[in-house]
């Protein structure tokens, strides 16, 4: 049975399959390889939620490696960030710990509030959606222990609803995200 090697490992195994490469190749090689332990690291970020697990993978590359990488990470989290919030706080989370300043405390702060006003709208929404459905079975005499609950996502009428609500906080979220990215990579870079 082989050895497991790591993504880092691989790629430079295939590099030097490759022989010599111009330097366009070589950047391009370099990127492939960042972009790959950028990603691998976000997945065992996500899987175990630890700010330690980042900065301390993040300590093992030195200079523009790392800060390659962690450019590549910060757009790996921020697009985890989406209007379901599922993986929303973990991204936010670390982002924060990659570095802080007002700008970003600010842009994540305004992040959570339009994903709670969303998940507010949303549950307002989806309670008058509701409702509306327990008005219709109840004029076509269907009532009490037959309903237990109504499958909102059953009539498209309802789903298209619940999605241009959803519209306005998206896009609002997009041009968060954007600012975020831009200010983190900003507050990343180095002196």
């Amino acid at each position: 049975m082989g050895e497991l090697k790591s993504a880092r490992e691989i790629a430079l195994e295939k590099a030097k399959k490759l022989g010599d490469l111009s330097p366009e190749e070589r950047r391009r090689q370099k990127e492939k390889e960042h972009l790959q332990i950028a990603r691998t690291l976000a997945d065992k970020y996500f899987a175990h939620p630890d700010a330690k697990l980042l900065t301390g993978e993040l300590a093992k590359h030195d200079g523009q490696e790392r800060d390659s990488i962690t450019r590549l990470l910060i757009r790996q989290l921020v697009d985890a960030i989406d209007i379901s919030g599922t993986r929303a706080q973990q991204a936010m989370d670390g982002i924060l710990s990659l570095g802080q300043n007002s700008a970003i405390k600010d842009t994540v702060a305004r992040i959570k509030d339009v994903l709670q006003e969303y998940q507010l709208a949303q549950a307002r929404e989806r309670e008058d959606v509701e409702k509306a459905g327990r008005e219709i079975l109840h004029q076509m005499r269907i009532a009490g222990s037959a309903i237990s609950r109504i499958n909102i996502r059953a009539k498209q009428e309802w789903q298209k609803r619940l999605e241009k609500i959803a519209t306005p906080y998206k896009e609002t979220l997009k041009s968060l995200k954007k600012l975020l990215t831009e200010v983190t990579l900003s507050n990343t870079r180095s002196p």
